[in-house]
């Protein structure tokens, strides 16, 4: 790992915690301080990857343009109690997410044991879409959509296990990323919608998820 990363990482894990600080305290303020900070700073860490000679820089030009895009989002969705910053939110997501998940098939293929992650993971998003339809209103058909992108994207990620552009590392620090996201919007989900929960660990889902996919860049 390259010095820069090795600097940049560490901040990133403070900001990450000064995240799910202000977030549980409500601290709007704050949130819009430390929740593009953090992805910010994993796009830095994944742009320093580009000094490796060994580093794959369409992998990192694929990382970057959709954490580019989820730093937007980062700056406008702050309110996640309003529907209309919801709405905004889920398309600037699929953007981001379309990304990584296009991107990375381009890079690495299609390949036959695709289907094993694949069944389970899209018999997961009918039953999860199942459970939530009732009180999803209006967001039913943004929600079938967005439902399906990020099981999408990771799926992807786990396809590069089967594939040789990326190495053993990156698939799994790429899909532990991918599975971060695709955790904590579920857990977004069901507090919204279903029940609230006491406690939230989206912050940390979505912030450590885009630094795993940072940080597989330079693995």
């Amino acid at each position: 790992m390259i010095w820069a990363a090795a600097i940049l990482i560490p901040l990133n894990l403070v900001a990450i915690g000064l995240y799910m600080r202000a977030r549980l305290g409500g601290d709007l303020g704050r949130v819009i301080v430390y929740q593009p900070a953090s992805v910010i700073l994993s796009w830095s860490i994944a742009a320093s990857s580009l000094l490796q000679q060994d580093a794959s820089q369409a992998f990192t030009a694929v990382v970057l343009s959709g954490m580019g895009i989820a730093i937007v989002g980062d700056f406008l969705n702050l309110d996640m109690e309003n529907p209309k910053v919801i709405l905004r939110g889920l398309a600037i997501a699929v953007a981001a997410y379309l990304t990584y998940g296009i991107g990375v098939t381009a890079i690495n293929g299609f390949h036959p044991q695709d289907l094993i992650a694949g069944a389970p993971l899209l018999i997961f998003y009918a039953v999860l879409m199942r459970h939530l339809w009732p009180d999803l209103g209006e967001l039913r058909l943004p929600g079938l959509i967005y439902g399906l992108v990020l099981p999408f994207t990771l799926w992807r990620a786990l396809s590069c296990f089967f594939g040789t552009e990326l190495s053993a590392l990156q698939a799994t620090s790429l899909s532990l990323g991918a599975l971060c996201l695709y955790a904590g919007d579920i857990e977004f989900a069901i507090h919204t919608y279903k029940r609230r929960l006491p406690v939230v660990y989206g912050p940390i889902l979505y912030a450590g998820g885009q630094l795993l996919i940072a940080v597989s860049t330079l693995l």
